[in-house]
């Protein structure tokens, strides 16, 4: 416990003898770097702003006062300034080339710098020919002939006191061509001579050859008709998969009657065979029935009781009874039918008693059926006229939104 408790003096005097070391070492370099108390105030480097200090007086009165001046930045005789621009000036050329080699051979922009901070000296550029170089040390090619251009820069040197104006001559050069281009240009320059040459005529004479070689001339196209082939590719591909989605449609529409008429060939099988007729006698009924049915109404084919109806042709020209019904029930590729004619089919080897009381299970299973069938219907409905009521929303809320954004623009 005591020395524990000895560790932690130990640590508390390091920490105190740290601070107040630090605290000596501040006010030491404090001491030093106070030029107050040397007896003057240190002014900022050439061509900066003024220095603003603030102290405090001792000696006048019991109470120290409080100063606040401001001391201005070193200034240049007139001498040295003459000095430092003569010396800026001599080195200025070189400063303001950029990416270019000489002053004689101008190709890119040149780079007019006008803040010279560690001498204090500003730099103020005008250009005599701004078409060509502006005073930025912008280059403009359009503007620059053949064979080159002469600019004059004037340069004011300031210090802010004292000035001096100078002039810098540079050579600017037309931009660098390849003989692709150098053709074109002396192409374009021939036409417009014969333009101006002939404002009386009524067409522009073009050139016929170039350099001996003759030469033809046609309008430059998009050449977007070059993918109508691939755009007549893609209706084609559409096409198909439009036709496929028609099939797709057909079968499923297809299906959907064969369900939803399930229950109803069932009932009236359940009929016909409890009236003591043959299964091929109520098959035929019901065939009859459908028929007069539509000659009366003029309602469109039921896939079921057209499969019935060649089913019962097939009866007739021949084929076994439980063959055309065995394959009826393969051709409505549903498996109540498939289970429907293997019960008829069955009734007929073996003569089942209780028929009636399976097409009854069959029929109560065909309800509860079209009832989910039914209901998968109008739920698909519904999604379907989601898109339009969305579309309508976004519709509503575009005639609401607009005169209101409008207005409070």
């Amino acid at each position: 416990m005591g020395r524990e408790r000895s560790k932690i003096w130990k640590k508390q005097l390091l920490c105190i003898g740290g601070g107040l070391v630090l605290c000596g070492a501040a006010y030491y370099g404090e001491q030093a770097e106070d030029n107050l108390r040397q007896g003057y105030l240190e002014r900022e480097a050439y061509g900066r702003d003024g220095k603003t200090y603030e102290f405090l007086v001792d000696g006048i009165y019991e109470e120290p006062l409080a100063c606040r001046v401001e001391i201005s930045s070193l200034q240049y005789t007139k001498e040295e300034a003459e000095a430092v621009f003569e010396e800026l000036a001599a080195g200025l050329p070189q400063m303001i080339l950029g990416e270019n080699q000489s002053l004689d051979q101008v190709w890119n922009d040149l780079e007019l710098k006008t803040l010279f901070d560690d001498i204090g000296v500003r730099a103020v550029w005008k250009s005599r020919e701004p078409e060509i170089i502006d005073s930025f040390g912008r280059i403009n090619r359009e503007h620059i002939p053949e064979e080159g251009a002469e600019v004059l820069l004037d340069v004011v040197l300031t210090d802010g006191v004292h000035e001096k104006e100078t002039q810098i001559s540079v050579k600017a050069r037309p931009p660098r061509r390849t003989p692709e281009e150098q053709v074109i240009r002396a192409l374009e320059e021939q036409i417009c001579r014969s333009d101006s040459e002939g404002r009386q005529e009524r067409y522009v004479v073009l050139p016929r050859e170039y350099e001996g070689k003759p030469i033809r001339y046609r309008k430059k196209g998009s050449r977007t008709y070059l993918f109508l082939p691939l755009l007549g590719v893609i209706m084609a591909a559409l096409l198909a998969r439009q036709e496929k989605s028609k099939e797709e449609k057909k079968k499923k529409h297809r299906k959907q009657q064969l369900l939803l008429d399930y229950a109803d060939v069932i009932y009236q099988l359940m009929v016909y065979l409890g009236a003591g007729l043959t299964v091929g006698k109520a098959w035929e009924r019901i065939v009859r029935n459908y028929e007069k049915k539509r000659e009366r109404t003029g309602e469109e084919p039921r896939p079921v009781y057209e499969e019935m109806a060649l089913t019962l042709s097939q009866m007739q020209y021949g084929i076994p009874e439980g063959a055309a019904i065995s394959q009826f029930g393969k051709r409505c590729q549903h498996q109540c039918y498939i289970k429907l004619s293997s019960l008829l089919e069955q009734n007929r080897k073996t003569g089942t008693k209780n028929l009636n009381q399976l097409l009854e299970q069959e029929m109560t299973t065909a309800w509860e059926e079209q009832k989910h069938a039914a209901k998968r219907m109008g739920e698909e409905a519904r999604t379907k006229l989601m898109a339009p009521l969305f579309l309508m929303l976004i519709v509503v809320m575009v005639i609401i939104m607009v005169p209101a954004v409008m207005a409070m623009g």
